[in-house]
């Protein structure tokens, strides 16, 4: 990879260390251009060219960009466009896959405890409203096996959710041994997949997922409120969504343009719905700035390769583990390359009001990380992605020495 055209499309590199990817990450200059372009053809709405109302035709190239969008996607995570709904977010995307899975009275959800809170909120509130049951997988020492997820398991259990990589500390879990044990059981396994994709490779064709969401702001540097959800081909027959839009109707023989100039259409009629992956989506006017930001981020992913990606973070964390050894610092992320991430999570003290403390004096340097735990797990979480380079993780160690200084003194 070329490190300085790659620091030159990403302009926030520039004038400060930006180690929080994992948080809300930096966009490209291409991403920004797409938007740009977008907003000078919304504002000038070149004249229609084709039969088509002039409405009917811009809101058809606008979909179209949904499309570009989906191609991307699929070529990153290595699946068919079928199975690829473009959504709002993460969060958008695993309320889609809760709700279209038809629990009853008596089901059981496997999750464990080091997880993000949205990934549980559809499950309690499913608790709250009919009684679901959610059994807890507890870490030991910030990590959960394949295993510990079986022991939980039941006839009864209905679901397994799980964050492919963990948000505090950047632990990956073992999905072909999850889609395996959900196959096993005839459960759903319903993935986060938010803070690994775009960052280490994910190759869904190689794995039983039945449902995998992912926002863009993450590591697709896409901060413009746009993701996708993806949906295994054989679920798209087995599960519906439980919401429906015009732009997810099968479309009329004389398209949408004729239909709409058509005195006989009446909107009383039996829809006939896609059957793919975007029956999953609205159905209506879409975020099309982030979608098409979305695209253009995608395209920038898949043409650096996302296993060169994947080298390349490995090199710098390493690089990182390195130097925060030198300084004593406990690594709270599992460094196996089997389970290890983008993410290093590391403590130098034993009072968690220091390491918050610590990134207080980090971002008054310019250096962007963040203090995150959950379940008694966490510190100061450093996120590296393929636009950071070696002189980003030495500003941050030197940054480090200086603040540890400091506040020894005081």
């Amino acid at each position: 990879m070329d490190m300085k055209q790659i620091r030159r499309d990403f302009p926030a590199t520039q004038d400060k260390v930006f180690l929080n990817a994992a948080g809300l990450s930096i966009p490209p200059v291409s991403a920004i251009r797409a938007i740009e372009s977008f907003l000078e053809s919304s504002l000038l709405r070149p004249h229609p060219s084709t039969p088509l109302s002039s409405t009917a035709q811009y809101h058809e190239s606008l979909e179209q960009g949904k499309e570009k969008t989906r191609q991307e996607v699929a070529a990153l995570l290595k699946c068919s466009p079928r199975e690829i709904a473009i959504v709002e977010s993460t969060t958008h995307g695993l309320n889609l896959a809760v709700t279209a899975i038809p629990f009853k009275e008596g089901d059981n959800v496997v999750l464990c405890d080091l997880e993000f809170m949205q990934v549980a909120i559809p499950f309690v509130h499913l608790k709250q409203t009919m009684g679901l049951e959610i059994r807890v997988v507890e870490h030991t020492e910030g990590t959960v096996s394949v295993d510990q997820f079986a022991e939980a398991m039941d006839s009864h259990t209905r679901a397994i959710c799980v964050s492919s990589v963990q948000w505090v500390h950047g632990f990956r879990v073992d999905l072909a041994g999850l889609s395996e044990l959900a196959r096993q059981y005839g459960v759903y396994l319903i993935v986060d997949g938010v803070q690994q994709v775009g960052a280490i490779d994910l190759d869904v064709s190689q794995l039983a997922i039945d449902f995998l969401a992912c926002g863009g702001h993450k590591w697709l540097n896409s901060p413009f409120g746009a993701g996708f959800l993806y949906v295994w081909e054989e679920n798209l027959l087995q599960v519906e969504p439980h919401t429906r839009g015009y732009l997810t109707a099968q479309e009329p023989e004389q398209g949408w343009g004729g239909y709409f100039a058509s005195p006989s259409a009446t909107p009383i009629v039996d829809y006939r719905y896609v059957s793919d992956a975007r029956k999953f989506e609205t159905g209506g006017t879409s975020n099309y700035p982030g979608v098409i930001g979305l695209a253009a981020s995608l395209a920038y992913i898949n043409r650096l390769g996302i296993k060169n990606i994947q080298a390349h973070i490995f090199k710098l964390t390493n690089y990182l583990v390195e130097g925060l050894r030198k300084r004593k610092a406990t690594i709270l992320s599992p460094l196996g390359e089997e389970c290890r991430s983008g993410i290093i999570t590391f403590r130098l003290f034993d009072d968690p009001h220091l390491d918050a403390q610590l990134e207080q004096r980090l971002l008054a340097d310019r250096i962007y990380v963040a203090t995150r735990y959950t379940s008694h797990v966490g510190g100061t979480r450093v996120s590296v992605h393929f636009f950071n380079n070696d002189d980003d993780i030495d500003s941050l160690l030197q940054a480090i020495d200086h603040n540890l200084k400091v506040m020894r003194k005081e």
